[in-house]
């Protein structure tokens, strides 16, 4: 009976510092910069007849979370996706704020964690020189991602992150004669970033 409860606690000791592990839990707090990319359900095309929107431009990210173990934490961010334009003056701006969980697993004694990040997001849409037409400048989004942090033990603290983050959310278009529109569009931000844990 001594010795059942002698490896039970053992394995229970064992599991606990499997899931916590070195550099697993803290606050943290990070930015990177990379490129935009944008899909519009062909909005533009349909709705402003323009059929030379540049979809792609540079973006940043500023991230904050907890994480809890080496496994699940807790995230926010701010994310600016640029402008993309088209010829006669047309411009739409992006930003989003996002909340959601970063769930992963690291490696090489906590070093090396792989990651996913699902969550709720709003996005806020700012249109330069549109025709006269009522669109919603904002939209509740759904926040998803990949990616991969690495935290060398030689930096204390301080890690890199290079990761894809997009958010999917719905527009509508609103007409005085006519059946409104919804378009579903998506904006993402392939980046590196760097971070410090606390």
């Amino acid at each position: 009976m001594k010795n059942s409860l002698l490896v039970m606690g053992a394995v229970a000791l064992l599991s606990t510092a499997v899931i916590a592990g070195p550099n697993s839990s803290g606050a943290y707090v990070g930015a990177g910069f990379g490129t935009t990319g944008y899909e519009d359900d062909d909005f533009v095309k349909k709705e402003l007849l323009r059929f030379d929107l540049d979809k792609t431009d540079s973006g940043y990210k500023i991230y904050g979370g907890y994480q809890f173990n080496n496994i699940v934490g807790v995230e926010a961010g701010y994310t600016d996706y640029g402008t993309f334009t088209a010829t006669q003056d047309y411009s739409q701006s992006s930003t989003s704020f996002s909340v959601g969980a970063n769930v992963g697993y690291s490696f090489l004694d906590g070093q090396l964690r792989p990651f996913g990040v699902v969550g709720l997001g709003y996005v806020t849409l700012d249109y330069e020189n549109i025709p006269a037409v009522s669109i919603d400048d904002g939209a509740g989004a759904f926040h998803y991602g990949l990616g991969v942090q690495y935290e060398p033990d030689f930096l204390i603290g301080f890690g890199l992150r290079l990761a894809y983050e997009a958010d999917l959310y719905a527009i509508t278009v609103t007409r005085l004669l006519a059946e409104d529109e919804t378009y579903i569009q998506a904006l993402g931000l392939l980046y590196l970033g760097v971070q410090y844990k606390f």
